[in-house]
């Protein structure tokens, strides 16, 4: 009992720890910028005092006035296309000068909270407004009033919307290309190596010939490799084959007469070759101890019946191994849509061609201190992933679980 209730604990700290960056986030990106910076996440759902700035009429109206009404909500929402403010006005900054009571024919500069209700000094007129939103502007007699602009606190109904989607999406032409290019990336990412790990975890589980035990060895050792240790091989790597396939356009074509000879040593190909080799010793101890838990039987049957080892892996491993190569899957396409670092050294430069997670990064100084705007790119790029995670988690637990248990 005690260890089920402490299983259970765990389990829900752990959906707790995982789930409360998600909401901030979401909730973070639905909601104005004014209120994402006065107020954390949390007040989100609750009403929240926040401060606004309002004019008492626009600055056209210059007929003379003894007594003015209004509405400071209306005042507000007229400026404020997205974001409808609703509410209760707790009070106005007063600010503005009063006879000195310790220095004759002196004035004194005051800044005071006015509660709704009370009177108030403005432009010599008395200003008295409501917690609804209504004020009156009272005149002795015509006057021909500027607009003022005032300070009002407000303890304000939530309101979510949109608007920071609108604006990434749709404003922004670099969010929707950074999305295509994970895709040009992610998707050949993901589909390379588990093709190519299937066929070698295939060979290494039923298939004999010289050296598979330490071959295998040395493919499940590669994947203590790290990162980073990696970069200054794979980098000189491209840069020599870039320099070659150069040579090779400028003797082959007429590149020069347009400068166009020059090969990039950086390119979503690139990304593609170096994902596909960090991914494969996973890959292939993964499926390799799935397949080596399939019925021996089976196989043998197929044998007999004159199936060739192409035939057998077609036609009865790979229907066979759904789960493990949908867990791979998972794997895989996770870290290639969320890496950084390879994409930024590996990666194309060019701005267009910037995947999200290096767009993503850039934009902590393009949209500096909005972070409803940054929360709702963060929110876009974890979108996808849950998708495909959702999509296909009924195949993990079953892929993992088989591949630890069953081995040969």
């Amino acid at each position: 009992m005690i260890s089920r209730t402490l299983h259970h604990t765990v389990l829900a700290l752990i959906v707790f720890i995982w789930v409360v960056p998600f909401v901030a986030l979401l909730t973070t990106s639905l909601r104005s910028e004014l209120a994402s910076k006065a107020s954390g996440f949390w007040t989100a759902f609750t009403p929240t005092e926040l401060g606004h700035r309002f004019s008492t009429h626009d600055k056209g109206e210059t007929a003379p006035f003894t007594l003015m009404e209004g509405n400071i909500f209306d005042r507000l929402n007229a400026q404020e296309d997205d974001f409808t403010i609703t509410g209760e006005v707790e009070s106005i900054l007063f600010k503005g000068r009063v006879p000195d009571p310790e220095k004759e024919d002196g004035t004194i500069l005051i800044r005071k909270l006015i509660p709704a209700g009370e009177a108030m000094d403005v432009r010599g007129g008395e200003f008295i407004f409501q917690k609804n939103g209504d004020f009156t502007w009272r005149y002795d007699e015509p006057t021909a009033a500027k607009p003022k602009k005032l300070d009002v606190f407000i303890n304000q109904d939530p309101v979510f919307d949109t608007v920071a989607y609108e604006e990434v999406l749709f404003e922004n032409k670099h969010v929707p290309n950074a999305l295509i290019s994970s895709f040009i990336v992610t998707i050949p990412a993901t589909i390379i190596p588990i093709t190519i790990a299937a066929f070698a975890a295939y060979a290494f589980a039923w298939m004999r010939f010289p050296g598979r035990d330490w071959l295998f060895v040395i493919v499940v050792s590669l994947m203590v490799v790290p990162t980073q240790l990696a970069f200054l091989p794979i980098l000189q790597g491209f840069s020599g084959i870039a320099s070659w396939a150069t040579q090779l356009n400028a003797w082959m074509t007429d590149c020069e007469a347009t400068k166009t000879c020059q090969v990039a040593s950086k390119s979503f190909a690139s990304l593609w070759v170096t994902h596909t080799a960090f991914g494969l010793p996973l890959a292939i101890y993964l499926l390799r101890n799935y397949i080596v838990g399939l019925p021996r039987e089976l196989l043998e049957s197929a044998r007999i019946d004159g199936a060739n080892h192409l035939q057998i892996f077609v036609k009865l491993i790979v229907p066979l191994s759904v789960p493990a190569l949908a867990s791979f899957s998972i794997f895989q396409f996770l870290w290639v849509w969320n890496d950084l670092i390879v994409a930024l050294y590996i990666g194309p430069n060019n701005s267009d061609d910037l995947v999200f997670p290096i767009r993503l990064q850039q934009q902590l100084g393009t949209f500096k201190d909005q972070l409803h705007l940054l929360n709702a790119s963060a929110v876009i790029s974890m979108v996808v992933p849950v998708i495909v995670f959702l999509a296909m988690q009924r195949y993990f637990i079953r892929g993992l679980l088989a591949g630890s248990v069953k081995g040969g």
